[in-house]
């Protein structure tokens, strides 16, 4: 999924195009190769939250939500980095119009918008995490 999330925000975001990565694990990558010299972003899975489970006869189903985070980097030499922040807004809504209300082809749900929020200023990097949501449902023959 995070390969077809990474495709659709390539072709919908054309500032970031050839400048979006999928990083299972976003922490050991800042720390193995340090902060990306250009403005990027980075596809993250961030989790899974169960919902009520329903129990039949021989069948177990529960609807879940699968999380994922669009991290955008933008390159800032301003303290408060404002000045990014600021480039950064018709980016944010390009993001948003790529993912939300579509599916990367589950038949269950679309992805809808959790939140935003500003991440962090450092290292002349402004961090901004964009979190959608996606439902879906597991359905088991239990025996």
């Amino acid at each position: 999924m995070l390969d077809a999330i990474k495709d659709r925000l390539e072709a919908r975001v054309p500032d970031f195009a050839g400048r979006i990565e999928t990083a299972v694990d976003f922490t050991r990558l800042l720390k193995d190769r340090g902060l990306p010299q250009t403005s990027t972003a980075f596809v993250i899975p961030l989790g899974l939250q169960g919902q009520r489970a329903n129990d039949a006869t021989g069948i177990f189903s529960q609807v879940y939500s699968e999380t994922i985070g669009v991290l955008l980097v933008a390159r800032s030499h301003d303290q408060t980095g404002s000045r990014a922040l600021g480039q950064l807004r018709p980016i944010i809504g390009q993001v948003l119009e790529a993912l939300a209300g579509w599916s990367p082809g589950s038949p269950f749900g679309v992805f809808e918008l959790r939140r935003g929020d500003l991440a962090g200023v450092g290292g002349g990097a402004l961090f901004y995490m964009i979190e959608f949501s996606i439902n879906d449902q597991l359905r088991i023959t239990v025996q």
